[in-house]
């Protein structure tokens, strides 16, 4: 039965399958995130560090306006200093022989300050990450379920600033409205819109003048890489999401949240429970069947099991 091997060093789970370096998970200052992200051909088709936007970590999850509090970009904005998003626990195992599944289990703390010394907890995630290799596409597949911090008898409550109203009740956490959320992906350069890379949605719309704004059951981005050759990755989000816009960019990032544009509110009783199929493939959206792939990622789901 062909083998994972996952190897650990210095905050990074490399996951290899059959010696093939598929991708790795990282822990980073403020986030925890999957780059490098490579195709069955070996096309890397994420940036990790991007200039103009350094907070762009390739695949991820993060959120602004978390009661207030700033888990989006890496430095001050908007008078809100950064926090965290830090793993707690992992675990893994081989579900078949293409099929391995990660779960994690992550803090989003505040910064540090006199009235928490290690920073106040606003929400627990349990993080499913399953990575099934393919011969034209790596399917990654994550699943993020948040919860308060009071799940866990944090106070999560949230300042006063900005026009954010504190949260009284610690067993609820608001996120939002804001642009900065939710599931995301920073393109490698090459697959920019101005390097010869191309956009395309469900409904046969291209590039940022067409997708911005508007709601698909899909996007991908592809282009040429090394060699010539074409590759790039689908971003396939569940039935939750449906009605939201995309936020699409020619500059190289797809991103897709039910909180762009409304308040989402986290409860004990009703926890955030959403998941993104992101398809990393060689040739375009056509030969990697994206349309396809999200009929079956539709239709199956990620698992029966509940992520914790």
């Amino acid at each position: 039965m062909p083998e994972f091997e996952v190897d650990v060093k210095e905050g990074r789970r490399r996951i290899l399958w059959n010696s093939r370096f598929i991708t790795a998970i990282n822990q980073g200052a403020t986030r925890n995130y999957l780059y490098p992200v490579f195709t069955p051909s070996g096309q890397a088709v994420t940036d990790e560090t991007p200039v103009d936007h350094p907070h762009h970590r390739s695949i991820w999850v993060a959120a602004e306006l978390v009661n207030g509090y700033n888990f989006y970009v890496e430095s001050t904005y908007g008078g809100r200093v950064p926090g965290a998003i830090t793993e707690t626990d992992v675990s893994w195992e081989q579900l078949g022989p293409s099929h391995l599944r990660m779960r994690q289990m992550l803090e989003w703390r505040g910064q540090p300050d006199f009235s928490d010394p290690v920073g106040r907890l606003l929400l627990v995630e349990t993080r499913t990450t399953d990575v099934e290799p393919g011969p034209v596409a790596n399917v990654i597949t994550v699943r993020s379920r948040l919860l308060p911090g009071a799940s866990l008898g944090a106070t999560a409550v949230g300042p006063d600033r900005d026009g954010a109203k504190p949260v009284k009740d610690p067993s609820v956490v608001t996120i939002g409205p804001t642009k900065h959320s939710f599931f995301g992906v920073r393109l490698s350069d090459r697959l920019h819109v101005s390097q010869g890379g191309t956009i395309k949605d469900s409904e046969g719309r291209t590039n940022e003048g067409e997708i911005f704004d508007q709601t698909a059951d899909w996007v991908d981005a592809h282009g040429p890489l090394a060699f010539g050759k074409t590759a790039g990755v689908g971003v396939l989000p569940d039935a939750s999401f449906d009605g939201s816009p995309w936020m699409v960019r020619d500059y190289g990032s797809l991103m897709i949240s039910t909180m762009r544009l409304q308040q989402v509110t986290v409860s004990t009783d009703s926890p955030l429970d959403q998941s993104v199929r992101f398809v990393i493939h060689d040739g375009n959206h056509l030969d990697a069947d994206i349309a396809g792939e999200f009929e079956r990622f539709r239709s199956k789901g990620v698992s029966d099991d509940s992520p914790g």
